[in-house]
C-alpha cells in the first residue's frame, strides 16, 4: 500500500537545488507521510491540512512546500508557530535553504512595530500573536507573503491562543497555505474550512504502544497493561520511580509529566537519590552542572537544585526556570546525557523532545479559572505528551504509560484516553473579550468596512451561526460605545483611540479599564504601585498563585491608595491580589531588590520574574501610550518613565545608564557608585569605566555611550 512505502527523492520531480540541501541532511528518502504530501500536490502549490503523529515529518513537508513555491513562484513565506521556544527550533532549521540564496528572518515580541526590516527576507519565522500584529500595521511587505506554513494548528482548540490562531488562518486562507498538526481528529471538516486538501496517515517512524499501570494487590508491585495485549510488571515504593528505573536500565530515556511544579521538581528529586545502577557519563555531567551554576539569569537557588540533580542524570522542567536554564536541560537531553526529566505538560507542546518513555503521572489538573476545581486532562493533552514517546533511530518501539490509583481506574482510563480520537477542533472566538479584539483587529487590518463586509469576512469563522450572529450585534454598540469605533457614511471605522489600541495589541477590555482608572483620577499624584496594580488587573496581565499568607500579608504591603477598590466577590478578589503580587513584584524589581531575594519573598522562579516583567513592560508601554492618545499628559510622563524603569529594573536616575548595549541594572548601578551616572561620564571618565568593567568590556562600553550622543 502506498501509504505505508519509503520512496527515493529521485522517484519525484524535486528541483535539483532541493535535493542537494536534502542530501546535505543526510536524506536520500521520503516516508510515508512525506509521500503523500507529494502525491497530493505539495510541490505543485496544492494547499494542505498535514494531520500526523509527532516525529513523522512534518517540518521537511513545510519546508519543501514553502521552497517549492518561492522557486516557482518568489515572493516571500511565513512559516508560524505557536511558541517562541519553536520559532527558534524552526529558524535554525530553515537557515539550510539559505544556500539557495533565500534570506531567513525570525521574529516574535514587540508588537507596536511593523518591523519594516523584514522586506528584506524571503522566509519568515515566527509567532500567531506577532504575525496578528504585523496584519493590524499593514507593513507593505506582507503583501508580498503569498505561502503560509502553520505549525501546530491543534492550537485552535486552545482557550487563550485559540482566537489568535483563528484570526491568522481566516486571513492566510486566502492565500496559499499548509497546516500541520499531530492531533486533529475532525480533520476532513478543518480541511474543507480551510479550502484545502487533507493528508492524513497516523504513521509514526517509531511505533507507539499506550498501557495503564496500576497497583496490584501485593504491595509495591505495579502492572501495566498495554493497547497491544502484553503486561509488564514493574517492583518498587512508587509505580513513577520504578517504572523509570526499569526504562533506563534497558538502555532508554524517560519524559515524566506531572500536573504541577512542585510535583514536578518532588519527583525529580526522588529519581536523583534512585540512579545508583544506570549508566551515566560522570565526567560530562559535572561540566554541565557548573554550567548551570555561572549561567546569570537564574536564581541562586534553583541553579544549586537543578546543578546536583544533572549530577545523577536527572532535571526537571517548567515555566518558573530561566530560559537559559531550560535550553541547557533540552541540550543535554537531546545529547541522551541526561537520562530522565520530570515536566510539566507545557514541555509537550514546545520544543521536540523525543524519549523511549513516556509517564503521565496525573490525568488531572487544577482549573486555575475556577477556584477549587480540579478536571480531567483533555484527551489532546494526552496525545501530545504520549506522541513523545519513541526516539527515531535509537528504539524499536516507544512506550506511553499512565499511572492511575488502581485497578478499578483502568478501563474508564483506557476508553477515554487511549482508545479515543482528540477533541474535534472548534472556535475558541465565543467569548465577548475574544470575539470584541477579533472584530478589532479585521477593521484594523483590511480597513473600513460596512456592515455586511465586515460581517462577511466574520463569518469566515469556524464559530457557529447562531453564536455569530448574537455577538456581532453586542460587539458593534460595545465597541461604539467605548469609543473604539464610529459610523461615518455607512462605514465603521476606527476612532485614533481603537486604531492605537489595535496596535498596541492589547484587548479592548483592558484598554477600557485602563482608560476608566485613569480619568477617575482628578489632580492627586497617583503612587508608581497604583499603576502597577492597574495594569496587573487587566484581562492581559499575567496570574500568579496567591497562597493563605499571601491573602493575609499583601494587603498590608500596599504603602500607597489604589487606583481599583477591593471587590467582594470571591474570584475577583482572587485576581485582584494577584495583580497586587504582580505589582510588589515590579515594584521591588524597579527599586533594584536583588533577584534572589524577588524570588524568595514571592515563592517564584527566575522563568516567572522573566514573564512577569517582559509582559508588565508591554503592559506599562501600553498604559503610557493610551494616556498619550487620550490627551492626559501627567498620566503620560509618569507612565512613561515607569515603562522604561520595568523594562531594565532600575531606579529612575539609572535610565540614562542603561541605555548602553552591555550596561544592564547591577553593571549600571557599580558606575553610579563611583559618580559616573551619565553618558558625557562615561566618557570622560573612560578610565575609570574599564576599572570598573575590565578593560574589553569598558572600552565597548565608552564606544557605545559615545554613538548614542553622536545620535542625539
Amino acid at each position: 500500500m502506498s501509504k505505508l512505502e519509503w520512496r527515493d527523492i529521485s522517484a519525484f520531480n524535486i528541483d535539483n537545488r532541493i535535493r542537494r540541501v536534502l542530501e546535505k541532511r543526510g536524506m536520500t528518502k521520503l516516508n510515508p507521510v512525506q509521500v503523500e504530501a507529494v502525491e497530493k500536490g505539495l510541490l505543485e502549490g496544492k494547499r494542505l491540512l498535514l494531520a500526523s503523529p509527532t516525529g513523522s515529518g512534518k517540518t521537511l513537508i513545510a519546508e519543501l512546500g514553502i521552497i517549492s513555491h518561492l522557486l516557482n513562484h518568489g515572493g516571500k513565506a511565513v512559516y508560524v508557530t505557536p511558541l517562541r521556544a519553536l520559532t527558534s527550533e524552526k529558524y535554525r532549521t530553515f537557515l539550510d535553504w539559505q544556500e539557495l540564496g533565500f534570506k531567513v528572518a525570525m521574529s516574535s515580541g514587540d508588537y507596536d512595530s511593523d518591523d519594516s526590516w523584514l522586506e528584506n527576507y524571503d522566509i519568515i519565522i515566527t509567532t500567531y500573536e506577532k504575525l496578528d500584529s504585523l496584519w493590524r500595521h499593514r507593513p507593505e511587505w506582507l503583501k508580498e507573503v503569498e505561502y503560509f506554513a502553520l505549525d501546530e494548528f491543534h492550537y485552535i482548540n486552545d482557550g487563550d491562543r485559540g482566537p489568535v490562531v483563528e484570526s491568522v488562518a481566516i486571513r492566510a486562507k486566502r492565500r496559499n497555505l499548509i497546516a500541520l498538526s499531530a492531533t486533529i481528529s475532525n480533520y476532513e471538516q478543518i480541511s474543507k474550512w480551510l479550502n484545502a486538501e487533507y493528508v492524513y496517515i497516523p504513521w509514526r517512524p517509531v511505533p507507539l504502544v499506550e498501557g495503564v499501570m496500576f497497583q496490584e494487590g501485593r504491595k509495591n508491585t505495579y502492572t501495566v497493561i498495554f493497547n497491544d495485549g502484553t503486561t509488564k510488571k514493574v517492583k518498587g515504593e512508587d509505580p513513577i520511580l520504578a517504572y523509570t528505573i526499569e526504562s533506563l536500565l534497558n538502555g532508554g530515556q524517560v519524559l515524566v509529566f506531572r500536573n504541577s511544579r512542585r510535583l514536578a521538581e518532588s519527583t525529580a528529586k526522588k529519581l536523583a537519590q534512585s540512579m545508583g545502577l544506570v549508566d551515566l557519563d560522570d565526567k560530562y555531567l559535572l561540566k554541565v552542572s557548573e554550567e548551570i551554576r555561572n549561567l546569570e539569569d537564574a536564581g541562586s537557588e534553583e541553579k544549586e537544585d537543578l546543578a546536583n540533580l544533572v549530577i545523577r542524570g536527572v532535571a526537571y522542567h517548567h515555566a518558573g526556570l530561566s530560559r537559559s536554564m531550560r535550553d541547557i536541560i533540552e541540550r543535554e537531553f537531546l545529547n541522551r546525557k541526561i537520562k530522565v526529566i520530570v515536566a510539566t505538560p507545557t514541555l509537550a507542546a514546545g520544543v521536540n523532545l523525543p524519549a523511549r518513555t513516556v509517564i503521565i503521572g496525573d490525568i488531572n489538573r487544577f482549573n486555575r479559572h475556577i477556584i477549587g476545581y480540579w478536571e480531567g486532562i483533555s484527551v489532546m493533552e494526552y496525545k501530545q505528551m504520549s506522541g513523545r514517546a519513541g526516539r527515531p533511530g535509537f528504539d524499536e518501539k516507544g512506550e506511553a504509560v499512565i499511572v492511575v490509583r488502581d485497578r478499578y481506574q483502568v478501563e474508564e482510563v483506557f476508553k477515554k484516553y487511549i482508545q479515543s480520537p482528540p477533541e474535534p477542533l472548534e472556535s475558541r472566538l465565543g467569548s465577548e473579550r475574544a470575539f470584541y479584539t477579533f472584530l478589532l483587529g479585521i477593521l484594523s487590518s483590511e480597513g473600513d468596512m460596512n456592515e455586511k463586509e465586515l460581517y462577511n469576512y466574520v463569518s469566515e469563522s469556524l464559530l457557529p451561526r447562531n453564536l455569530l450572529d448574537s455577538y456581532f450585534d453586542r460587539a458593534i454598540v460595545w465597541l461604539k460605545d467605548n469609543g473604539f469605533i464610529d459610523d461615518i457614511d455607512g462605514k465603521y471605522h476606527l476612532t485614533d483611540f481603537g486604531k492605537r489600541v489595535s496596535d498596541l495589541y492589547i484587548n479592548p477590555f483592558t484598554a477600557r479599564q485602563v482608560k476608566d482608572a485613569l480619568s477617575s483620577v482628578k489632580d492627586e499624584e497617583v503612587c508608581d504601585l497604583a499603576y502597577l496594580h492597574m495594569l496587573a488587573y487587566t484581562p492581559d496581565a499575567p496570574t500568579i498563585g496567591v497562597s493563605k499568607k499571601d491573602e493575609e500579608e499583601l494587603p498590608t504591603m500596599a504603602n500607597c491608595e489604589l487606583l481599583i477598590e477591593e471587590p467582594y466577590d470571591e474570584d475577583e478578589l482572587a485576581l485582584y491580589l494577584s495583580a497586587l503580587k504582580i505589582a510588589l513584584i515590579i515594584k521591588d524589581w524597579i527599586e533594584e531588590v536583588d533577584e534572589d531575594i524577588i524570588l524568595q519573598r514571592y515563592g517564584i522562579g527566575s522563568g516567572d520574574l522573566r514573564s512577569i516583567v517582559e509582559t508588565m513592560d508591554w503592559l506599562t508601554y501600553s498604559g503610557y501610550q493610551i494616556a498619550k492618545v487620550l490627551n492626559m499628559a501627567k498620566h503620560e510622563q509618569r507612565l512613561k518613565i515607569l515603562n522604561l524603569r520595568v523594562k531594565d529594573g532600575v531606579k529612575e536616575d539609572l535610565l540614562e545608564l542603561v541605555q548602553i548595549p552591555g550596561i544592564g541594572r547591577k553593571r549600571a548601578r557599580m558606575l553610579a557608585k563611583a559618580n559616573i551616572r551619565h553618558l558625557e561620564d562615561v566618557i570622560t571618565k573612560a578610565d575609570k569605566v574599564k576599572i570598573i568593567l575590565g578593560p574589553k568590556l569598558g572600552e565597548k562600553v565608552v564606544q557605545e555611550a559615545a554613538k548614542i550622543l553622536s545620535h542625539q
